[in-house]
């Protein structure tokens, strides 16, 4: 047998087996770590999804409403307790938009195209998701009269809950049409 040069030193068994040992315990605390964030994310994510989709709701509700064609009247803006729907106006052509909920649990936002002072729609609805899993939708309409103008306004509100875990969540939201209605 070959000796080892006097100076140079080598591992051991036991030095390896220590550093591998050590080096496990480190890797398992960082992957617990790393586990547990991801999991609070997740968790995170999940209970912003409602939060983001009614506000996105909300929001698309908003802009349409702005959109709403000089000529509207009063009775065009179509809100019961399940649907909403108004005449809007558009580079291209009149088109009524109408938010509801389907029947797979999704917001949606409907729009098509209509006739000139009719509330009558015509051709192909565009659909789009605004929210997935919600439980309800409800719209009020309340409108208030200026004596003095017999000008109309409309408070319109909103609320929508969403089947989330660990509870559902319920948002409102109140529209102010300050743009003054046919009587």
């Amino acid at each position: 047998m070959r000796k080892l040069p006097t100076g140079s030193h080598g591992f051991t068994l036991l030095e390896l087996l220590m550093a591998i040992s050590i080096g496990s315990i480190v890797v398992t605390a960082v992957y617990g770590t790393f586990h547990t964030a991801i999991k609070a994310k997740t968790r995170a994510e999940e209970t912003m999804a409602p939060l983001r989709s009614a506000r996105y709701f909300f929001s698309a509700m908003k802009e349409n409403l702005q959109l709403l064609r000089e000529d509207a009247h009063v009775d065009n803006l179509d809100c019961e307790t399940d649907h909403c729907s108004f005449p809007i106006r558009d580079d291209n052509a009149p088109m009524h938009v109408s938010f509801l909920l389907n029947s797979k649990k999704e917001l949606i936002r409907e729009r098509r195209q209509d006739e000139t002072n009719s509330s009558n729609t015509i051709g192909e609805a565009r659909q789009e998701i605004l929210g997935r899993n919600v439980t309800q939708l409800h719209f009020e309409k309340q409108v208030k009269t200026n004596t003095s103008t017999d000008a109309r306004t409309v408070l319109l509100l909103i609320s929508v809950s969403f089947a989330s875990n660990p509870v559902p969540m319920r948002y409102d939201y109140a529209i102010f049409i300050e743009k003054a209605l046919l009587p």
